[in-house]
Parts: structure tokens; sequence; C-alpha cells
């Protein structure tokens, strides 16, 4: 249930005697048309002797009292679409009055957010409100404007954004010394707001959130002497709904009837939503006449709320009676773009009606559903046409996540739809595995990574594609840089007071704001490339095929959540498509044989343990038909969920042989083969070779010495022409300005997954957290991150790890070499240095780190040194050799051949002479 939000419209401040006029025409007996004509002729007049400000109040009140009114009487479109016309020509005339009080234009930019709201104008309410935001916290409706532009973002799916501004309204309804019992009234509203958004975000994920801000919403309103009962229904509401997705479906039922014992103070719209509410968990608890009786009961209330036909689909299939849940399901989808449509279950939506939703958040959830029917559908009558369809409609519903992703402008926003995408993805390659349809679990695999930092690349090409002026794409880059940099400073300060911490938010705001209107700015002015940043491709099958796959490369890729897992596996002469069993065990061995990669202190006993449980890991990952296509081949593996934790080449193949993948298979990695393909698109011209900086002593920062660090660095330097920074030398500032001027970019260091969703890197001065990454470019072919857990972060379902490799990836680079856990600083310069040997005799990438690997491999074969010594550097990306040929190039011998040639031509000029 929404909570309840408390509206105002502003009148404005026409002058006593012409305001009486205008109101005593709308409360005359006259009839409406009669009314009309004389309000349009006292408009008339007045357009010609009214000041400009008596005349954009007039303007502002005939909007709200006269035609918003008849709207509301009548529901007539062109009323409320008067009623915005009316309100924009009074903005329109008062923008320009340079001596207008700034509440005065404050009041019809309200009015004006409010009426295109409730038009479904949302977008343009959004910023409307932003502009009425942005005259600043001295006017009456601030508060009321953040509080309508935080609804809005809800609307809209903009979750982050909406909280943003909740926090906003909290932090300065906290900042005063007493309210009014009006004012707690709203403060209360809003903690029910933020419950309610957390609940649209996920009840079960965000249970705690959602159950914290309704304690505090009753608090509240214990502090008040009369509440109306609607405030007690609501909180009780929204924790019945936290109750029954939580499963607590019992205790649920009882807080819905507690709401239906006050039930004289519900409208019928809230009245249908508890309804609602009550019948799914009756449902759950096989009350299903109960559930029926209910559900019928909220359609009666509110026909226009779309949600129990959408539960009736769950009461009939809970029956089996499949038919008729999906016409229920369907009735859902359509009922919510328009009514008077016939209804026919097979049938799928347009593009245009996704495009022209308005509740797009409510017809996901409806799609969904149907989808997830159809597939219930198959499993209990065993038909593949019920699958057909489907495949359909998840096709349909990824359509509109992909519109509301879009439509979000908040990247944690953007985020939360990748999440929500990533369940629908599993389900549609369950749907591909059952139909035999790898190709379409190709696409969906595709979907379900990185899609983000595919979007980036796109945003760079779209760039040079629409021909956008240097000046412009720099101006944009700095902006987008500036909200990283403040969003760095936000989090490292979260611990100071309030006021400190409201201030580096607003810092926050303000830069996206500034962002904001400079993008809208640049797609009016550049709408090709507005279009372009909105265009992000999967690399079609046929492509990926040709490109990625020869007789000796081979393609696998993974799918995997808390419950289910997919792989598959693309060769030139066969595809394996394949299911993981038992993926909640999977998952809980993969846990486990982490813990055990990240134990230094080795013996016998425990690297038996690690053999045997590794061995049953890869048996599951890797059937022995898979085993038999990549063995001997150089292998990409597209991993997801907790298998991007996981270096495959240090799982066991056999135990009793005692080898490694590693010696079976060349093996890199890629987030996915889409944002593969596209990095290579991508053109670097830096003027240096190599970057190499090893802090070595870290007093500053308080951490361990790196004893071998600084002499990595330097064995690098002598394969690779660069600089070596060490000790003092290896300052953040001095990283910052260099790294976009380097092909190959080393730090030997400190780091580690950091806090909040924040991974840092260690210098000698200080750290280099992941936004501040974000907020650079860098040109580099290959990144080397030999540090501690630089692919580790805050995994994102479809996204992956949120980790300092992604961040340089963001910032440009076309490779990573990162570690999976804390590295052994001896075994990372031995493996580092042999790594750069191998790259230097014209090895691949992979190939050098695994020929390093192996080399250490069988230096300490039979000792107790484990894997975890060796396997947690892994190659991300691009895998072309450095080298162009095979044999090393010593950066002396440049000069000698130049000299060679110089000679050689000297002679031949002489020679002609003679």
């Amino acid at each position: 249930m929404r909570a309840i939000f408390l509206c105002f419209l502003f009148l404005g401040s026409l002058s006593q005697a012409q305001t009486q006029v205008l109101l005593d025409i709308i409360d005359s007996d006259f009839t409406v048309e009669n009314k009309q004509r004389k309000l349009d002729s006292l408009l008339k007049v007045d357009e010609k002797t009214l000041s400009p400000i008596d005349l954009a109040d007039l303007y502002h009140n005939i909007a709200s009292q006269w035609y918003y009114q008849k709207w509301l009487d009548d529901g007539n479109q062109s009323d409320i679409s008067n009623t915005i016309s009316y309100t924009q020509q009074a903005a329109k005339i008062k923008r320009k009055i340079d001596t207008l009080h700034i509440d005065s234009f404050g009041q019809t930019l309200y009015n004006l957010g409010f009426f295109q709201s409730m038009n479904d104008e949302f977008f343009q309410a959004i910023e409307t409100n932003l502009e009425l935001v942005d005259l600043g916290s001295t006017g009456d409706f601030y508060l009321d404007a953040n509080q309508q532009l935080s609804m809005l973002y809800l609307t809209v799916g903009d979750f982050y954004k909406a909280l943003n501004r909740f926090k906003e309204l909290q932090f300065l309804y906290k900042k005063k010394d007493e309210m009014s019992q009006e004012e707690l009234l709203r403060f209360a509203d809003l903690n029910l707001l933020i419950a309610e958004t957390y609940a649209e975000m996920g009840y079960i994920e965000h249970s705690d959130e959602i159950k914290t801000n309704l304690i505090r919403a009753d608090s509240i309103l214990n502090e008040i002497k009369e509440v109306p009962q609607i405030y007690r229904s609501s909180i009780d509401h929204v924790e019945g709904n936290r109750l029954a997705e939580v499963g607590n479906h019992l205790e649920a039922t009882g807080r819905f009837r507690k709401v239906l014992s006050r039930a004289e103070f519900l409208d019928s719209e809230n009245l249908g939503k508890i309804y609602n509410g009550l019948a799914l968990s009756e449902i759950q608890l096989k009350m299903y006449d109960s559930a029926l009786i209910d559900l019928n009961k909220a359609i009666s209330l509110d026909p226009d709320y779309t949600l129990p036909y959408e539960s009736l689909g769950d009461l009939y299939l809970a029956q089996n009676k499949f038919k008729e849940g999906l016409i229920s399901y369907q009735k859902a989808i359509v009922y919510a773009i328009d009514k008077t449509r016939e209804v026919n279950y097979e049938n799928l939506i347009s593009l245009e009606d996704l495009d022209l939703a308005t509740e797009k958040i409510k017809l996901l959830n409806h799609i969904i559903s149907k989808a997830n029917g159809w597939l219930k559908y198959y499993q209990y009558d065993n038909n593949k046409k019920y699958l057909l369809y489907a495949l359909e409609t998840f096709a349909l519903a990824d359509q509109l996540v992909d519109i509301i992703r879009s439509e979000s402008t908040e990247y944690q926003s953007k985020l939360f739809w990748r999440e929500k995408g990533a369940s629908l993805y599993m389900k549609a390659v369950e749907v591909s595995y059952l139909l035999d349809r790898p190709e379409d679990a190709y696409y969906y695999m595709e979907r379900n990574k990185a899609l983000l930092l595919l979007e980036d690349v796109s945003n760079e090409q779209a760039k040079d594609i629409a021909r956008l002026p240097d000046s412009i794409a720099k101006k944009e880059f700095d902006l987008k840089r500036a909200i990283f940099l403040s969003e760095n400073e936000l989090q490292l300060n979260l611990s100071k007071s309030s006021n400190e911490i409201e201030t580096l938010r607003q810092k926050v705001y303000s830069n996206k704001r500034h962002y904001e209107q400079f993008a809208k700015a640049l797609a009016t002015a550049f709408p090709q490339y507005a279009n372009l940043k909105k265009k992000v491709d999967i690399l079609p099958h046929s492509d990926f095929k040709k490109t990625y796959l020869t007789n000796d490369e081979v393609v696998l890729q993974y799918i995997l959540n808390d419950e289910q897992g997919y792989g598959l596996l693309n060769s030139t002469d066969q595809t394996i498509f394949f299911k993981l069993d038992d993926c909640k065990i999977l998952n809980g061995k993969i846990f486990l044989l982490y813990e055990k990669l990240t134990d230094f202190v080795s013996s016998k006993n425990k690297i038996v343990e690690y053999q045997n449980l590794s061995n049953e890991i890869y048996k599951a990952l890797v059937p022995e038909k898979v085993y038999q296509a990549i063995r001997g081949k150089k292998l990409t593996i597209v991993t997801d969920y907790i298998l991007q934790q996981l270096p495959f080449e240090g799982l066991m193949v056999n135990v009793d042989k005692g080898n490694y993948l590693i010696e079976e298979v060349e093996t890199r990695y890629a987030y996915s083969m889409s944002y593969l393909d596209i990095k290579t698109k991508v053109s670097h011209r830096p003027e240096n070779e190599l970057l190499g900086i090893a802090p070595v002593q870290f007093t500053a920062l308080g951490l361990p010495r790196l004893a071998f660090s600084g002499a990595e660095v330097v064995e690098v330097e002598k394969i690779y022409h660069g600089i070596s920074l060490l000790n003092g030398n290896a300052t953040k500032s001095t990283l910052l300005s260099a790294v976009n001027n380097y092909k190959i970019v080393h730090l030997s260091t400190h780091a580690d997954v950091g806090e909040n969703g924040n991974p840092w890197i260690a210098f000698s001065d200080t750290k280099l957290f992941l936004n501040e990454i974000y907020a650079t470019k860098n040109q580099a072919d290959m990144v080397v991150l030999s540090a501690c857990n630089t692919s580790l972060g805050e995994l994102k379902k479809g996204e992956g790890a949120m980790s300092l490799a992604r961040g340089f990836f963001h910032a440009g680079a076309k490779s990573v070499v990162s570690s999976l856990w804390t590295i052994n600083d001896k075994a990372s310069k031995d493996i580092m240095v042999a790594f750069y040997n191998g790259l230097n005799e014209g090895l691949t990438k992979a190939a050098a780190l695994r020929k390093a690997k192996i080399d250490y491999i069988n230096t300490y074969r039979g000792t107790n040194i484990s894997p975890s010594f060796w396997a947690a550097l892994i190659v991300i990306g691009d895998n072309s050799p450095l080298r162009s040929n095979n044999a090393p190039i010593i950066p002396w011998l440049w000069s000698v051949t130049a000299v060679i040639v110089l000679g050689a031509v000297l002679l031949l000029l002489y020679c002609r002479r003679r």
C-alpha cells in the first residue's frame, strides 16, 4: 500500500478583487458552457490590462480552480490538458519577472508538477520538480516538492533516487527543533514511504529496512494526539505484505484482518489492496475458496487495480487450472494498458505498448508471472508448445526491463534493474535448455553479463560515430568524474556529523543535477548521440562463432544463482548445453573451497582435502564430454555469480594423477563475449610502454611492508621499457597524472575489497578507491594488479563483482591481470617475472601466465605448496600478445638494429654513387 501523501495545491497571490471575480464566476449558477465563456472573456480583457505577475496568477488560478476541478468532476482529458497548459503559461510569465518572490514561482511549479503527475506525465513532472528544487531550500514549498519528486522516482522505478530524496527530507525534518502536529504526521508518512520504497525493491532482500522504518513511523504517530486511522492501517498493511513475503502467512493474514476491522477508514482503492494481500497469503495456506472470494472483492472495489487479476492467476495455477490462470495473467497485462481491449491469453502485447505504458513496474510483474505460468503449464502437461510461449513472453519482459533500466538515471537503480533482469534471464535459459535451443541460451547468458560495462563502451563509441566535439566530450566526462569523486568523498566521511554528511550529500546531488541538465541539453543538440547511447547490442551468435571459435579455441559460459545453473560450451564442431545439478550444495562447496584457497598454512592433509573437494567441484562444472572438448585447447570462460571467485585452472582434474586443469588447458576469463568483442574495437594510442609502481612501504597507511614488490617492478622494467616508481615516489597523484599515457600499467601493492562497496588499492601516501578509478581514463592494453583481492568486490547479479579490475576496465583497459584473494608476496614476484618473460617471447597473456604458473607448480611439486600460492592471479579480457613476434625484444636491441639499418642504407647509397 502506498503511504498517504499529503498534497496541497497553491493558489496564486492575485489581487483580492480579481480573485473574487474569478470565484464568483466559478461558483455561479451558470451552465458550464456559460462559465467557460465568461472566464474566456475575463482572461481576454485581463491579458491587456493586468501586470505580468497578476496575469500569471490569473492563469495559475484558472488552472487550479476551474480546469482541474472540472477534470476531477468529469474526467475529461481536455480539462487536465488545459490545467497543465494554463499552469505552464503562468510559469512561463513568472520566469521572466526578475523581482518575483521565490515562493510565487515555486507555488506555480509545484502545481505544474502535481498536474503532470496526475496526467501520468511522470518524466515531465520530474523535470518540473527538479527546477522547483533548484530554486533553493528557502521556499515554503521545498519539502512538498522533494516529497513529490521522491514519489515520482518511486513510480518510474528509479528507487535509489527516491531513497536519496526521502533521506534528504528525513534530515530536514530531524533538524527542526520542534514539529507541529501536522509536521509530525508528514514525518511519519515519510517513513512509511521509505518502507514502501524498500518493499518495491524486494520484501525479502530489504526486510530489515522495511521493519525499521515502519517502527519509526509508528513511534512518531504515538506523539500525535489524533492520528487518522489510515496511517495505522498503512503500517499494518506493509507489515502484512512483509510477513507474507518472508513466508509467515498465518501472521500476515492476522495483520490484514486487523486492517479490515477498520475498513470504514479506507477508500475503495486501499481496501482492494488489503483483500488482494489477504488472498495471496490464503493461496499459500491453501485456503482457495476464501482466496477466490477476497480477490473478487478486490476487483469489485477497484476495477482499475490489476494486481488481483495476477493473484487470480496464481490461485488457478495452484489448483492446476492453467488456462484460467493464463487468462487472468493476460487480463492483468491488458488492463494495465487498455481495459477496452480483447483478452486472448495466447497473444503478446507490442513493444509500442511497453513504451507507452505508465505503470511499467506492475506491467513487468504481470508479464513475468505469465511467462512462469507457461513454464508451469509445460511442467504439468509436457507440451513443448507452452515452452515456446514462455520463451516469447520472457523476451517481452526482457525488453521491458531494458526500457525501465534506460529510463533510470541513478546508477544504483540501474544495478537494481540489472539484478531484476538476472532472475528473468535464468528462467529464460531454463526454457532454452528444455527446448534444446543453445543459441537462445547464449543470448540470455550474454544479457545476464556486464551490460552496464557494455553500455559504457557503447557510449564512448557513440561519441565517435556522432562526431561529438572534443570539448563537449571532455565536459561530459568531467561532469561524470565530479559525481564519482563526490560520491567517494561521501562514502569516506560517513562517520562525521549529520550536518557535514548532509553537506557532502548535497554536493553529490548538485553534481548529478548538473550532469542531468547537461545531458538533456546534449540530447537536444546532438540527437544522434543521444539515440546511440541507448543502443547496447549483444554480439550476435553468428559473429561470436566466426570470431571466437577456432580449431584450438573454445568458449565456456555459465549462468548460476542460488537455485539453478547451466553451462554452455561452444566449439567449431559441437555445442554442449548442460545443467548444473544441486546448485545449493555446489555453491556451498565453492565457498568451502575458497576458504581453503585463502589458507596459506599448508600441510599434506590440507592438500589432500583441497584436491578431493576441488575434484568434486570440477566434475560438477566440467562434465566429461566438456572436458574432452576443451582438453589441449585455448579456453575462454565467462563466469557468473560465485564462480567469479573460482580459479578454474586450480581445479584438480584427476586426484590419482595429481594434475590440475591448468596443465590441460590455457585459460582466460571474460565478463561477457559482447564486452570482450566491443573492447577490441576501441583504439588506444599511448605514448609510453610501461608504468610500474611499487610503494614497498606503507608507513602513512599502517600497512605491512611488501619486501618483494620493488624487485618485482624492477625486474619487469628490465623486460619492458618504461619507468619504475618505488617507495615514496609511488604516490596516488603520480598514477593519476600518468595512467592515461602507458600501454602497460603494473601495480605491485596492497589492495582490499574495502567497505560500502568501494574497494581500494594502496600507494605510499594514501589509498585510491574504486569510485576514483571510475573517474579516470587509461589507454592500457594491460593493467596488472599484483595485489590482494583485486577481482573481488560486492557481487551484483547480472553485473558481477564491483571490483578494482572492473574499475580499470571501465576506465579503458583492454585486459586486466588481477587476484582472487590475498596473494603471497614472494610467489607473486616469481610468477610475475616469469609472466613478463613469456609475454616478451610473444606469448598471449593467458599462455604467458599459464607457463609462469606451471613453472611454479613444477618447481614445488611434491611439497606442501598449494594452489593458494599460484592460482590467485587470472587474466580477464583481451588475450592478444604484447609482442608481435616470437623472439624476445631487449630494449637495447632497438638501438643496435637502428645502427645496422642506417649502415646498410649508407652503404647502398655509396655503392650507387660508385
